[in-house]
C-alpha cells in the first residue's frame, strides 16, 4: 500500500512540474507576440507625471509594461523583478 502511494504521489509532482513549466511557456510566448496573460492574479497600475506603468502578477512570475515618456517597453519575469526606473535606462 505505501509503494502504491509513493508512486502515485511521484507521477503527481511530475505531473505538476510539467504542467508549470508548460504554463510558463505558454505565458512566456503570449507575451512576446503582445497578447495578455491567461492568468492574472492581480494587476498593479503605477501613475508617474510622464505616463503610467501596468504590473500584471502571475503563478510565481510577472509582466510589467512600461507606457511612460521615459521608459517604453515590457519585462518578463520571475515574481522578485524590478520595475525599472528612468535611471536605469
Amino acid at each position: 500500500m505505501k509503494k502504491n502511494f509513493k508512486l502515485i504521489l511521484k507521477i503527481f509532482l511530475v505531473l505538476l512540474v510539467i504542467a508549470y513549466t508548460s504554463l510558463l511557456f505558454v505565458e512566456y510566448f503570449r507575451y512576446r507576440n503582445d497578447k495578455p496573460m491567461m492568468i492574472v492574479l492581480k494587476e498593479k497600475v503605477k501613475n508617474y507625471d510622464d505616463g503610467n506603468v501596468h504590473i500584471y502578477y502571475g503563478l510565481g512570475y510577472k509582466s510589467i509594461d512600461y507606457q511612460r515618456k521615459s521608459i517604453y517597453g515590457k519585462q518578463f519575469g520571475h515574481i522578485f523583478i524590478r520595475e525599472m526606473t528612468a535611471e536605469d535606462e
